[in-house]
């Protein structure tokens, strides 16, 4: 079935657009050395490229401690600090107890443990599913998905999720996220940096010979530091977005592997195309590439999604990949 040769492509674009977030973290962090020895030539001239090093170790050292965060609390801190709460199985609302049947039928079908399953008091149509391996997921879904999806739509959904479980996404997406978060704090620790240096916009200068600048080495440092924050952050969240695209239509390939039922999925995303509402918690914008569809309000550049027609395109035309990945 096409399915399979979509997960392998979309696996080899995740595996190529991580090795480039890679790549650009270290071809950075020999970018800001280069220019801290030409700018600031005469006060910074170590033998090792002490400036990279520090650059590359604080970029990962926030990801680490973040990434570590998420892997004490699991799925359920996700889901909870969003306003989710928990359901059993021996909930008495008719709606939580078909959610959990699909649920244990989805867990049955991709041979993965049950998750922890949480409602979001939200309207619109959404779902998310987080944590770092599979014993410790959770899948959270909202209170307008549970009232607007029939049970095939609504299976079609949590088979999406159970793909971004069986896939490993969620982690590679909390990875890339923290990765992300390392770089906006290397522009933040140089903007207190260049705030402590005392720098005027009158102290300028540059010596005789070759152009090179002199003046205050710790605030050419921080200027450069801000510079390669500011970039690292933008591109970083682009690959981000890139990466996160290429899932949705792996995870949506899942679905369809799971279920056995290819209108199922097509047919929630067609009603949540017609939804005009942005209805999900505040809190949860740090997770949106993590949501079952985020296409409201975002431009393509940063888009976590795919386009909607696309996603259904894929699903129904039985390529669950897009049109431009055929020839590859």
């Amino acid at each position: 079935m096409n399915f399979w040769e979509a997960q392998r492509k979309a696996r080899s674009k995740t595996g190529l657009y991580v090795t480039l977030f890679v790549i650009l973290t270290l071809l950075c962090a020999a970018a800001v050395e280069l220019a801290l020895r030409y700018f600031a030539a005469d006060n910074y001239r170590p033998s090792e490229p002490i400036m990279a090093i520090a650059f590359v170790a604080i970029t990962f050292a926030v990801a680490l401690f973040q990434y570590s965060m998420f892997s004490v609390y699991g799925g359920g801190y996700v889901a909870e600090s969003v306003g989710g709460y928990r359901i059993s199985s021996q909930s008495h609302n008719p709606q939580e107890r078909q959610l959990y049947n699909v649920v244990e039928e989805m867990a049955l079908a991709s041979s993965l443990p049950i998750p922890a399953v949480y409602i979001i008091p939200a309207g619109q149509i959404n779902a998310f599913a987080a944590g770092l391996t599979s014993e410790n997921a959770a899948i959270a879904i909202t209170a307008g998905a549970l009232g607007k999806l029939h049970r095939d739509e609504l299976q079609g959904v949590i088979a999406h999720e159970f793909g971004h479980i069986y896939n490993g996404d969620m982690a590679i997406s909390l990875r890339l996220a923290a990765m992300v978060m390392g770089f906006f704090f290397v522009f933040y620790l140089a903007l207190r940096l260049l705030q402590l240096s005392g720098l005027r916009s009158d102290e300028r200068g540059s010596d005789n010979n070759g152009g090179r600048r002199g003046g205050n080495p710790v605030a050419i440092a921080a200027l450069i530091l801000i510079l390669a924050g500011a970039l690292m952050w933008f591109f970083g969240s682009l690959l981000k977005c890139s990466i996160s695209r290429q899932r949705e239509y792996l995870a949506d390939a899942c679905a369809v592997q799971f279920t056995r039922n290819p209108q199922g999925i097509a047919n929630a995303l067609r009603k949540i195309g017609k939804e005009n509402i942005q209805d999900m918690p505040k809190e949860g914008s740090a997770y949106s590439h993590l949501y079952f569809d985020n296409h409201l309000g975002l431009s393509a550049l940063f888009a976590t999604h795919p386009p909607l027609d696309k996603r259904i395109e894929a699903i129904e035309g039985r390529t669950y990949m897009p049109e431009e990945w055929k020839n590859e």
